[in-house]
């Protein structure tokens, strides 16, 4: 069932949702969260919902800073505290760790093999942070207080839970960074830049402006979301294209095709 869409839906593909596009949004917020870290902070919040972005901004700062700056990135959660000093000591000395105790253990082996006084703080930058249990974020709370080490927590905002409202989180925070979703420009110019970096540019002119304010309204401007839309709508075409080419005909997308894709990701309810 090979055809032209089949090459095109895997631009929308899971893997590739936010590789190569860059949008002012990202950008703003990217240069907000460089500054951040380079200034003398204890802890920074950067915060979004799923999908705007977040951890293909982090990926990208810890590529661009980490020959720069002190800089470790852990982009799963831990859950244990022993785990996770264990895997920053690692991190840092490059070698296993020796059997860590806690806290306090895990700061004193720290000093042993560190000159303190003359060492630009480390900064760690955790993803999924609101997966972490409360008593592991006290005590990195406790390790930003030494200023041996700065913080920044990425955490999803969503509709059913504002992350921003726990107690953990709004206490001793110095920063506080949004991603929002994309507006409909923006949307514009992701799809431009995605077809344009497959050299299929062409395929954006299959959605007049209408539709694009409608692929808009659908997703909210969420990248993920818009994804994962597109690739179901171009999988329609896909099937078409091999059964009823007919039906894929014409110069603009059928918006019915965008329904229907809508209906399968959820998005409309029939």
């Amino acid at each position: 069932m090979s055809n032209r869409f089949t090459e095109i839906k895997q631009i929308f593909a899971e893997e590739s949702v936010f590789d190569y596009v860059n949008l002012d949004k990202s950008t703003l917020t990217y240069e907000k969260l460089v500054q951040c870290i380079q200034k003398p902070l204890k802890l920074i919040l950067f915060y979004g919902k799923p999908g705007t972005g977040k951890t293909f901004l982090l990926r990208k700062i810890y590529h661009d800073l980490e020959k720069k700056q002190p800089l470790i990135f852990f982009p799963q959660p831990f859950f244990d505290e022993i785990q996770f000093l264990a895997s920053l000591y690692e991190e840092i000395f490059n070698e296993k760790a020796p059997q860590i105790n806690g806290y306090e253990h895990f700061l004193r082996l720290y000093k042993e093999r560190t000159n303190t006084h003359e060492k630009v703080a480390i900064s760690v930058l955790l993803d999924e942070a609101q997966l972490y249990p409360n008593e592991l974020i006290e005590k990195i709370r406790l390790m930003a207080d030494t200023r041996l080490f700065k913080f920044l927590f990425t955490i999803h905002k969503t509709e059913k839970e504002d992350v921003l409202a726990k107690e953990y989180f709004t206490t001793r925070i110095w920063e506080s960074i949004e991603l929002p979703n994309s507006s409909v420009a923006e949307l514009q110019i992701y799809l431009e830049k995605k077809f344009l970096f497959h050299n299929r540019f062409e395929i954006l002119t299959l959605f007049k402006p209408s539709q694009i304010r409608y692929l808009f309204e659908l997703t909210k401007g969420n990248l993920r979301t818009v994804n994962k839309l597109l690739y179901k709508f171009f999988e329609i075409y896909e099937y078409y294209e091999a059964n009823k080419p007919s039906l894929v005909g014409g110069k603009y997308a059928n918006t019915k095709y965008i329904q229907m894709a809508a209906i399968d990701a959820g998005l409309i309810h029939a």
